[in-house]
């Protein structure tokens, strides 16, 4: 055997540091290294919905613990960079524009929000980076030919509104109904999608009323629509706004059904209203956390506690219908890379992440009709009780 040169032995070392410094060439994007995988987040993690963008991020980085306590993928560790966008549209776009100019991630997933989609899509669109799993409902988000970057891993506010008004004309007999919106993207989306949903059962929108977004000022609202003899009323906001208008409703004595879309997070939402009952509604789009039988709530609770003890926090973090949704978002991202082998660039993954046929996660399946980008259309509805 030929001994080496101190001096060669020193570059060979440096040439094998930088080979695994530098992403894998021809066959990887950016984000893609030898030993890792990054993924970029723009959620938000401050103000008054801050509890949303925490758990939402706790359930991912669950899933990546728990596979990179295996090993990863494929020998790659998974990553995940988050920048807090406080539910706030200007700054999301700001992150998004971060990401592209960095162009340090593979794709961007687990954001929350429809008016921060509305800003970050188009920004991910031009640059040609994947846009997954974002925390609503938004129909424009569902448009596959516009948007070929973009997949949805749930329901649409649209079918959320449909089972709302179904169950309120055929289980409970209601037919006086009002709503009361977040006056931007999000709620415009719920109005439009509520006078669809009425629309159905020959029945009209006798009263509304919009408020602004991350604000406690909405109980001016509740007044507008006082006089509107109402039996049914929609709150499309988040868990701190309707909160707020739920225990003043109370308070004045109104006896109408308060419908909530996924969005509210109702863990959170039921934590603040001061007398839950039977009489506030909310649609969720995942399985019961605390369901014992699912497969998948059993794996994301002992991901959940495995995470914490890893990164040393003395709290654990809330397994809530966030936080599974996180869960399963990360599930499905680690999915999608297996199903990619060694051809780890964007383009193949949004092929992967929107093949047909179905993508079985434990016992919770995501799957894409051909020339769709909407995995799941599950939907539950629940009711807070007496207690």
């Amino acid at each position: 055997m030929t001994d080496l040169h101190p001096g060669m032995l020193r570059s060979a070392l440096f040439l094998v540091m930088a080979l695994l410094l530098v992403p894998c060439p021809s066959m990887a994007a950016t984000g893609v290294y030898a030993d890792k995988v990054i993924f970029g987040q723009s959620a938000c993690l401050t103000g008054p919905n801050r509890d949303l963008g925490n758990y939402y991020r706790s359930g991912i980085l669950a899933a990546f613990g728990e596979w990179n306590a295996r090993g990863g993928v494929n020998g790659r560790s998974l990553q995940l960079i988050t920048h807090d966008d406080g539910y706030e549209p200007d700054q999301a776009a700001a992150n998004a524009e971060r990401f592209v100019a960095e162009d340090d991630v593979l794709a961007i997933v687990g954001g929350v929000g429809t008016p921060t989609a509305k800003r970050i899509a188009p920004v991910l669109r031009a640059a040609g980076i994947p846009f997954v799993g974002h925390v609503t409902g938004a129909g424009f988000l569902r448009d596959a030919e516009h948007f070929p970057n973009i997949v949805n891993l749930r329901a649409s506010y649209e079918e959320e509104i449909l089972m709302l008004v179904d169950y309120a004309v055929r289980k409970q007999g209601k037919s006086r109904f009002g709503i009361i919106y977040q006056d931007d993207a999000f709620g415009r989306s719920g109005l439009r999608g509520y006078k669809v949903a009425l629309k159905e059962h020959g029945l009209p929108l006798l009263a509304k009323a919009a408020f602004s977004r991350n604000t406690h000022a909405v109980h001016a609202s509740l007044f507008t629509l006082a006089k509107a003899d109402l039996d049914f009323v929609l709150l499309v906001g988040t868990y701190t706004t309707n909160a707020d208008i739920i225990n003043m409703a109370n308070s004045l004595g109104h006896d109408y059904i308060m419908a909530n879309l996924s969005f509210v997070l109702s863990y959170e939402l039921k934590q603040r209203i001061e007398m839950p009952s039977s009489e506030v509604v909310v649609t969720e789009v995942v399985p019961d956390p605390t369901d014992a039988n699912s497969r998948i709530v059993r794996n994301f609770r002992r991901a959940l506690r495995s995470e914490s003890q890893r990164a040393g926090k003395s709290v654990r973090p809330a397994a809530n219908e966030v936080s599974l949704e996180g869960y399963m978002l990360g599930r499905f991202v680690i999915a999608v890379l297996e199903r990619m082998g060694e051809e780890l660039t964007r383009e193949h993954f949004l092929e992967q992440a929107l093949r047909s046929g179905p993508v079985d996660i434990d016992d919770w399946k995501v799957e894409f009709e051909p020339g769709t980008n909407a995995g799941s259309n599950f939907i539950r509805l629940t009711a807070f009780g007496g207690n």
